[in-house]
Formats: C-alpha cells, structure tokens, sequence
C-alpha cells in the first residue's frame, strides 16, 4: 500500500474545481485531484460544497441593539433599588413626600397646642383691685369729709386660696424657709404675698429669687384702695406711700442681686416728719412697720446679712395689709 492510499482527507469541491484537504503536523495540505481518465480514486473522503460568493448568499450580520438601562433610585440601606418602570417611582417618591408633608402638620399643631397650655399656666401679670367702685367722699358722725387713697404696688404671689384656712396652711410652711409671708383677702379670695418691688419686672426678678427657697411663685400688679381715711390722715398717708416705695425699691433690688441708688437722708426726712404728726391708732400702726422696715434696711447696709432684707420686706407686707384694712 503507497504513501497516498494511507491519508485520509477532505474533498472539497469549490467553484467547480474539486480539492482535498489533509490534516498533517497541524498544517493543512491541500492537493488537487488529477483528472486521470480512467483512473478511479478511493472514495474515503466526504463531499462539502460550497456555496458560490453571490449576493444571494452572503451572511449579513446585523448588530443587536443595545439594552436599556433601568434607573437607578437611591434607597435606604442599599446601593441602588431596580424598578419595573418610572410610574412605581413617581408613585414612591409622591407617597414619601406626602408623610413628610402629613408629619409636619401635625407636628406643628402639637407644638402650638403645647404653646397655649403653657401660656395658660403662666403667671397672671393682670392688676387686681381689692373693690369695684371708685375712691367716695362721705361723712364721718363728726361731720368731717372722707377721702380715698390708692396705692399701686407689684408683689410676688405664693398661691391664691378659696378659704383663709388653706392660705394660712401654706403661709406657715412658707414662713418655716424663712420667707415672709401675708394673706390677703381681695374680693373673694384669699391672697399669698410674699414681697414687693418698684415695678412689674423688678417683681418677676424677685419672684425668681423667692424661687430658690423652694416656693410657687407668681408676679401681679395689685391696686390697693383705702376708702375710710379721713382728711387728717391723708397727707400722712401720702408720705408713709413715699416710704413705702423707697423701703420696697432697695430691699428688692438688693435681694436680686443688685446695687441699689436712694437717698437714705430723704427716707430719715420723712420719718422724722411722721414723729411729728398725730397719727390715728391705724396709721400708728402703719408707721410701726415702716420704722421696723427702715431699721432692717440700715443694719443690712452694716452687715450685709440677706436676712435683714427679707424681714423689711415682711414688715412692708405688714403695713399693706394695714392700708388694705383701712377700706371702709
């Protein structure tokens, strides 16, 4: 057996011209068949035609459109967040914006209604009156003309009571902590006074330092009518007014905190006046306590002691519960 009867091959047949094809050392050896007449060749190899290059028969290879990309949407805890389509997205995002909006209505409703309750429990700051109706002249039996008074005075509330017996309970408890206190009846209720100041704001200050001694405290501006002085008695009550006002003003101011300005030579000036007049026993009493008040104040300015300080401020109370008591 020859060398050729052993390969084997592929018979190809291209373009009318007929070629086999031999795998040998991984190179491809191509030989043509001769056209021997008569001469027949072993038909070991298998027959593939190929189509003619024509038009008809080129493979044109068509580019696949690229893919759409999903949006991405940014959530919480994770990367990215895949969606069928922008309809689901726009409904998430409408939903999401909606709560935001609901929460902060209601959150706002909340805040105002916790406004208004405590505004509520704030300190009333309104004036009160201890009568309706305006300062009257009447007689005495002695035919003599009398006059009203008012006085106008800021003082620190330690609770309004609706029987004498509650206030005076607490008045107790108060008065134990070594803070002054008074009750007062004014229309139908009954008052805790606790000090007295120049004005409204000094008298929220001083109602805070009360605070530290561990009591409720309230500021007011409080009108307090005299009706049954007679004629003599009114320029000496208008003077025990100034007193009053001076006693009150530096005794406060102090108890805050701060330097007080007054004239302690016009406060002896008009004490020394008071000794000269005839007093009636009310105003008598009256004065007692604003002596007792002006000398608390004299040795606080020695000592420097807090105490002496709230003790004027009780003899000043004192002396408006007698102004009130004169209301007749």
């Amino acid at each position: 057996m020859d060398k050729s009867e052993k390969r084997k091959g592929v018979k190809i047949k291209i373009n009318g011209e007929e070629k086999i094809f031999y795998g040998e050392n991984k190179r491809e050896v191509v030989e043509e068949i001769p056209e021997a007449a008569g001469e027949e060749q072993p038909d070991d190899s298998f027959e593939w035609i190929l189509p003619e290059d024509s038009p008809e028969n080129k493979i044109v290879l068509v580019p696949t459109p690229p893919k759409k990309k999903m949006p991405k949407l940014i959530g919480f805890g994770t990367s990215s967040v895949k969606r069928p389509n922008n309809r689901s997205v726009k409904t998430f995002m409408i939903a999401v914006f909606c709560a935001i909006l609901f929460g902060s209505v209601l959150g706002l409703i909340a805040v105002n209604t916790i406004t208004k309750e405590k505004a509520a429990d704030a300190p009333v700051e309104t004036a009160i009156t201890t009568t309706a109706t305006p300062p009257v002249e009447k007689k005495n039996d002695g035919g003599a003309k009398e006059k009203g008074a008012e006085l106008k005075t800021f003082l620190v509330q330690g609770g309004m009571f609706s029987s004498e017996d509650a206030a005076k309970k607490i008045q107790g408890r108060i008065m134990e902590k070594q803070v002054p206190a008074e009750v007062f009846k004014l229309e139908d209720s009954y008052y805790l006074f606790l000090g007295s100041a120049e004005n409204l704001i000094s008298s929220k200050e001083l109602a805070l330092f009360l605070k530290s001694y561990d009591v409720d405290v309230f500021w007011k501006e409080i009108d307090l009518k005299a009706t049954g002085i007679s004629t003599e008695e009114e320029k000496p009550l208008e003077t025990m007014k100034g007193i009053y006002s001076s006693l009150s003003e530096f005794s406060a101011t102090e108890l805050r905190g701060k330097e007080a300005t007054w004239n302690p030579e016009t406060l002896k000036k008009d004490m020394d006046k008071l000794k000269a007049e005839k007093l009636s026993s009310d105003l008598s009493q009256m004065n007692t306590h604003l002596t007792a008040a002006a000398k608390l104040v004299n040795d606080y300015e020695v000592s420097k002691k807090e105490e002496q300080l709230l003790k004027a401020q009780g003899e000043l109370l004192k002396f408006l519960k007698g102004f009130q008591s004169m209301d007749s």
